[in-house]
This record gives C-alpha cells, sequence and structure tokens, in this order.
C-alpha cells in the first residue's frame, strides 16, 4: 500500500481551509509542510487544518502541524485544528501538545464566518 495523503484548500472570508485526508507521516509530511508555508507566504496565515479525514498521524505529522502553526504565528496569524480524532489526538494527548493548539469540533462554515 501506497502512503497517501490528499490536499484540498479552501478559503472563506475569514479563514483559509486546509483539508487532509488519509496519512500524514514522514512520507507525506512534506506535502503539507509545503502547502502550509506556500498559503502563509501568500498571506493566507488565518488557516484551519481540518483533520477530519485524517485516518493516521504520527510525530513526524504533528511536527509538520507544529511548524505550520509557528509559521503562521511568526506572521500574525493562527492555525486551528477542527476534525480531530484517531491517531492525531492520541498524539495530541500523549504529547501533551493539544494545549498548544486551538482544536475546535466546530463546524467549517461556521469556523469560517467568525
Amino acid at each position: 500500500m501506497t502512503a497517501q495523503l490528499d490536499i484540498t484548500v479552501n478559503d472563506h472570508p475569514a479563514v483559509t481551509v486546509v483539508a487532509v485526508a488519509g496519512e500524514l507521516d514522514i512520507a507525506t509530511g512534506g506535502l503539507l509542510r509545503g502547502a502550509l508555508r506556500r498559503l502563509v507566504s501568500e498571506g493566507r496565515v488565518r488557516l484551519v487544518v481540518d483533520a477530519s479525514a485524517l485516518w493516521f498521524c504520527d510525530s513526524s505529522g504533528l511536527e509538520v502541524l507544529i511548524d505550520g502553526l509557528d509559521d503562521a504565528v511568526r506572521s500574525g496569524g493562527t492555525l486551528e485544528l477542527t476534525g480531530v480524532h484517531g491517531t492525531l489526538g492520541v498524539v495530541l494527548d500523549a504529547t501533551r501538545l493539544r494545549e498548544a493548539f486551538r482544536v475546535d469540533d466546530a463546524s467549517i462554515e461556521s469556523l469560517a464566518h467568525r
């Protein structure tokens, strides 16, 4: 089986939603890291990562999310997570990094119009 991560970017009036589907690990992390850095460099610094279709995340994937958070904050923005479940939730809890991110279970539509 080939590791796969699908990334979809949707701009809303208040935020840019980055939906990830598949697995976020050492083999796929570069894809998300590149996408997040590109968005921040374009000035799209209010980011919401929708992890509702993410079925696997390891510590390498978590590092990508932390880097994205750091890049967004350095540029005056934010990176929030929504749809956290499964291994991402376990990794966030085990590392005690859940507090580092704003984790919101609100719908994408309500987040996008805040």
